[in-house]
């Protein structure tokens, strides 16, 4: 049994009318349903699923959610996580569309949720998708977390909850002079990371969400529609080091940072040791050489 991908994120946002303005008119997504103070939007028209859920109330992500092709396959990873003494909870109608969840919590203190999706398409169709996509900038999906954290400790706890109760894989760990972890980036399949992990200031729980784009010119076209709203790019379009996937990065209006991706690579083989890079040794960053902005250490 294996998980499909990153599904969705539930974000808490400091102004919540601004945020929603933002996702909807600049971001291009379309909003499902409000229950509960919380408002549920979709990149995809087609999909009666939220990828993204806002709420009032500070910064940074409340929950996110991965994929499972059946409610029988929360049964097997219930029995996984608890014999790595991992409390979990089964809900019911926890959000529109999701009768069932299994939820649980990482050791940095992150709260995960596994959500059947059965009907989740096999495959997405890019001629079929680019018609669903009304405005703004477009994009095609969720692409992955990049979670914050402040103790590589708990950093660790955590990738041990998602590679040995999850089934995820590490493909790259970036190491500090001390080899500490100052960042981690793991896979539930094929592609190079679903769910990431970044050292940023105590407190912050999430470095930044990402969505996918098709390619360099739709990161153009997302940069010129984010400068025409008033919104400027913190970073980017560039490509990373470490991954090797296009990307550009900005703060939204309520309070945390989004990330542009395209590009993303998949894993050759089945290769489950992770390549370790250090401090010095790799550019980490950019591999076309630009500089890590001072301010890509704070999180929200």
């Amino acid at each position: 049994m294996s998980l499909q991908k990153l599904i969705s994120a539930d974000l808490a946002v400091t102004d919540l009318d601004a945020a929603l303005e933002f996702d909807v008119d600049v971001l291009g997504l379309t909003e499902l349903a409000r229950e509960d103070g919380k408002v549920y939007l979709t990149c995809d028209v087609s999909d009666a699923h939220a990828q993204l859920v806002l709420s009032g109330g500070g910064t940074g992500v409340r929950a996110f959610a991965l994929g499972v092709d059946s409610e029988d396959e929360l049964a097997y990873f219930e029995s996984r996580l608890e014999g790595l003494d991992v409390v979990t909870e089964r809900r019911a109608d926890a959000a529109p569309g999701q009768p069932t969840s299994l939820a649980f919590r990482l050791a940095t203190g992150h709260e995960v949720l596994l959500v059947p999706r059965p009907d989740r398409p096999l495959y997405r169709h890019p001629g079929e998708e680019a018609g669903s996509r009304r405005h703004g900038v477009g994009p095609a999906d969720i692409d992955h977390v990049n979670l914050a954290f402040s103790d590589p400790v708990d950093a660790r706890a955590a990738a041990h909850v998602l590679t040995e109760g999850l089934g995820f894989a590490i493909s790259d760990v970036f190491v500090d002079a001390d080899d500490e972890w100052r960042a981690v980036w793991a896979r539930a399949a094929d592609v190079h990371h679903d769910v990431a992990l970044t050292r940023c200031q105590p407190g912050a729980s999430l470095h930044h969400l990402a969505w996918t784009l098709d390619n360099y010119e739709h990161h153009k076209r997302a940069a010129d529609t984010l400068a025409s709203s008033g919104h400027v790019l913190e970073t980017g379009p560039g490509r990373h080091g470490v991954g090797g996937n296009l990307y550009s990065y900005f703060w939204t209006p309520g309070g945390n940072r989004y990330e542009l991706s395209a590009e993303m690579p998949r894993i050759l083989g089945d290769r489950r040791d992770p390549v370790v890079r250090k401090a010095g040794d790799f550019n980490a960053f950019s591999a076309w050489g630009a500089a890590r902005p001072e301010s890509f250490g704070r999180g929200s």
